[in-house]
């Protein structure tokens, strides 16, 4: 493994001019034997060194260790890494102690990024080269925890004389990798004890340190799933420990979005079959909506248990909590769908995208979505915050450069603020979504906002359309019903005629929030249907006066309903209807409403 890129390294006492001529000595020298009784994964990683690399076990130079100012830049790019694995570190190093002399993280570079020593041994690490910030790939100092396991990607153990360094023969390095994603290498935890310890006490030692680097997996998983529902597995009903637990993340539709290594071998399915997969296929579905239960599974799975997390992830992280359920069948609307199709590949091409629309017509439930499935990890900033909170938002999007941005609000965010932004925008190439209400004419919003900023932020446009224009209204509603009641831990109640008469003949104005909020009242009052009476009063004021049932089946209620609402407003009636003025007039002079409804001026 080469030492990071565009690192320069300072020398570490004992290092003397003499250096180059040693190396070049070790290069010339003749292969050496490979000792025997290697354990097979330590001899194969001495041949690499021998062979591959180049190395000599007299001849191994110390680590490279990097600058103070590089070892704060590659601090501050592992910041996320370094959060979740301090507090492990911590409650490792005191269990340990005094029996490792130190506990350790370093990247998936090599570096050593945190430890934890005890003061008695500082000295003794130091004469071997372990300091924060020293490098330890495998092609530059042979057989050796970090190193060799960045390469085996698997928990090892190199004890006493199997580093290949002849310098770093009185310790052993117990090590487990942390897996940030599928393959995709975080770091690695390392417990180093100085002194000799025996065959059992290295195996317990490899068991401790694989258990604490699947605790910091986990919490890694929940930061990366902020938003989605997260199901814990479990293959002995247990679920105290999070080192024994595999974890799902399930997105609005209950499909499988992500997952840790070990739960497709848990789950019996290979790991290309999970994603896009519903959970309640492979799992009974009232095992995914408790709390904690023990679902009937297919043979063959066993007795594996699985309870949901009550607490989302955003509750641990700093990304802002998720939608609740008025935003999860904001795309039943089928015309969203074809958005959603549409954004997300130029999202993921690094396009801007704005999302416009009337309040309640889904932009941040699709914000997030388009956040999570380009991304992952998103961060939300509303400009009307107050700049000491943006400011520290801005400053963890520093150190996150791929972190996805839904901005909100952005004609408040104030001029010290918006120069912060344009920094950041700058220092990365990252999703970047916008969300306004400006669903008629932008520019007023923009006007305030720096040039250099605006530019930033024009991409792609999608204008999210609202309620009362879809051509399928009852597609929407049914929808809607069933994705209520699905959270609200029920089967979907039946709705009779009236009630659905009374939805389709309502303008909306509150757009797909206002219709979820409807629903769901509905259902917590009904029985097996839903009634007219289950309704909100404010709906049903509109209808009462009028035999509902027989108007709402054609176009006219639709367009009488609107009329009143604007009293009589043509303009403002063609706009709600998503029609223009001149098709109004054209349904109006053919439908009955002609005396009625058309005023003589606008």
């Amino acid at each position: 493994m080469a030492r990071p890129a565009g690192m320069t390294t300072m020398s570490v006492a004992g290092e003397g001019p003499g250096m180059l001529s040693n190396i070049h000595r070790m290069r010339t020298l003749p292969l050496m034997e490979i000792p025997e009784g290697l354990p097979a994964m330590v001899e194969g990683s001495w041949r690499r060194c021998l062979e591959t690399h180049r190395l000599s076990p007299d001849f191994t130079r110390r680590a490279d260790v990097l600058s103070y100012g590089e070892l704060r830049e590659t601090l501050d790019q592992e910041e996320r890494l370094i959060r979740s694995a301090t507090p492990e570190i911590d409650r490792l190093f005191r269990r340990l102690a005094p029996d490792a002399c130190s506990v350790s993280l370093a990247s998936a570079q090599g570096v050593k990024l945190l430890y934890r020593c005890d003061p008695y041994h500082m000295d003794d690490l130091k004469r071997t080269g372990v300091l924060p910030g020293s490098i330890w790939a495998e092609d530059m100092q042979g057989t050796n925890g970090i190193g060799t396991c960045l390469l085996e990607r698997r928990p090892l153990s190199i004890v006493g004389n199997e580093h290949f360094n002849r310098a770093l023969s009185g310790i052993t390095c117990s090590v487990a990798p942390i897996f940030v994603s599928h393959g995709v290498l975080a770091g690695v935890l390392n417990i180093t004890a100085l002194r000799g310890i025996d065959s059992q006490a290295v195996r317990l030692l490899n068991d401790v340190v694989t258990r604490s680097a699947r605790r910091i997996e986990a919490h890694l998983f929940q930061l990366r799933n902020a938003g989605y529902r997260l199901i814990r597995l479990s293959a002995d009903g247990d679920f105290s420990d999070p080192a024994t637990l595999s974890l799902v993340a399930l997105d609005d539709a209950g499909q499988i979005v992500d997952f840790t290594p070990d739960a497709p071998v848990m789950l019996r399915r290979a790991a290309d079959e999970l994603p896009q997969t519903r959970l309640d296929q492979i799992i009974e579905p009232d095992a995914v909506h408790g709390v904690r239960c023990e679902p009937v599974l297919p043979a063959g799975v066993g007795h594996l248990r699985m309870a949901a997390l009550n607490q989302t992830a955003a509750a641990i992280s700093d990304h802002q909590p998720p939608v609740t359920s008025g935003s999860e069948a904001a795309l039943s609307d089928p015309r969203l769908d074809e958005i959603m199709q549409q954004a997300l590949g130029l999202a993921r091409r690094q396009l801007p995208l704005m999302l416009r629309g009337e309040t309640g017509t889904g932009k941040t439930t699709l914000a997030l979505r388009l956040a999570r499935l380009v991304s992952g990890d998103f961060l939300m900033l509303e400009g009307g915050a107050a700049d000491d909170i943006t400011r520290l938002k801005l400053d963890t999007l520093r150190v996150r450069p791929s972190c996805a941005l839904i901005l909100d609000q952005i004609d408040e965010m104030s001029v010290p603020m918006q120069r912060s932004l344009v920094q950041v925008l700058e220092g990365a190439q990252r999703p970047l979504i916008t969300v306004t209400s400006s669903a008629k004419d932008l520019q007023p919003e923009l006007a305030g906002l720096r040039p250099d900023l605006v530019h930033r932020l024009n991409g792609a446009t999608f204008i999210l359309p609202p309620l009362r224009s879809t051509p399928e209204p009852e597609k929407v509603f049914l929808r809607t019903l069933a994705e209520e009641a699905r959270l609200a831990g029920r089967a979907a109640p039946h709705i009779s005629d009236e009630a659905l008469a009374v939805l389709r003949c309502h303008h909306w104005p509150g757009n797909l929030r206002e219709l979820h909020f409807a629903l769901r009242r509905a259902i917590a009052l009904a029985g097996d249907t839903v009634t007219v009476a289950n309704l909100p009063d404010r709906l049903i004021e509109l209808s009462e006066t009028h035999d509902v049932l027989a108007r709402s089946k054609s176009e006219t209620a639709r367009i009488e309903t609107a009329l009143c609402y604007h009293k009589g407003n043509v303009m403002e009636t063609a706009r709600y209807l998503g029609i223009s003025r001149a098709t109004l007039y054209r349904k109006l002079q053919s439908s009955s409403l002609r005396s009625a409804s058309i005023p003589r001026t606008i």
